[in-house]
């Protein structure tokens, strides 16, 4: 009598005779440490980034909840990672990697073979864009809003901020608020825009409508990193 072990051979033997493949594929988990107990979030150790070259520096946590496109359901931490392009003055902060797969919107699954992708300046998903522009006068600090927020937006008013000599701009636009399909200055989310004078110099950063730097955002006690990080942006 054929046991069970001596059929799977057989089928597979027979599989491989008639030009049948199946394809089984082995989704790679998340590497030491990524994964966690439920409910249980580890407190994350920060350390201060500091870019000679733009002038600046901010506090960034070590790790953050990271983007699993492969199984919904999967709750990873990945680290932090800043992305450097002093060349044209931004500096980008997100997570070093993430994983994707394909999925099949008719079968509601993923099907595809799930992929580790490393970010990169040349391959970035989500995070901050921090750019650092010099400026002659608040013309010119006038010009980079409208270029980089809509062609209506201006720098509305300024007020002093977390560090001396430093003021937070407030972005306005003449129809802002009256249709954000039409409007020419479409300022739906948070944004930072830090001037300094005495240095001829500005931030401007979009933070997006919803935390960017948390932890599992379906398992209390839900944390944003959002605030200390922003808070703690100083010119240098």
């Amino acid at each position: 009598m054929i046991n069970t072990k001596q059929k799977l051979i057989l089928i597979a033997a027979i599989l491989a005779l008639t030009g049948v493949i199946v394809w089984s594929y082995d989704y790679p988990e998340p590497t030491e440490k990524e994964e966690f107990q439920e409910g249980v979030w580890p407190e994350a150790t920060w350390s201060k980034y500091v870019n000679d070259e733009l002038g600046f520096s901010i506090d960034v946590p070590d790790k953050i909840y990271g983007y699993y496109g492969c199984d919904p359901k999967k709750v990873i931490r990945v680290p932090v990672k800043v992305f450097e392009d002093n060349k044209n003055g931004i500096v980008y902060i997100s997570q070093e990697y993430y994983y994707i797969s394909e999925y099949d919107n008719e079968l509601r699954k993923y099907v595809g073979e799930c992929e580790k992708i490393a970010n990169s300046l040349n391959s970035f998903l989500g995070g901050w864009a921090i750019s650092i522009r010099t400026v002659k006068n608040d013309e010119e600090l006038d010009e980079f809003i409208k270029e980089n927020y809509g062609s209506g937006c201006f720098a509305g008013d300024k007020k002093s901020w977390g560090q001396d000599g430093v003021y937070e701009i407030r972005i306005g636009g003449w129809d802002q608020w009256e249709n954000l399909g039409t409007t020419d200055c479409p300022v739906n989310y948070k944004y930072k825009v830090l001037y300094i004078p005495e240095k001829n110099k500005f931030m401007s950063v979009k933070l997006g409508q919803e935390p960017t730097f948390q932890t599992d955002p379906g398992t209390p006690p839900y944390q944003s990193y959002d605030g200390r990080m922003i808070d703690s942006f100083r010119f240098e």
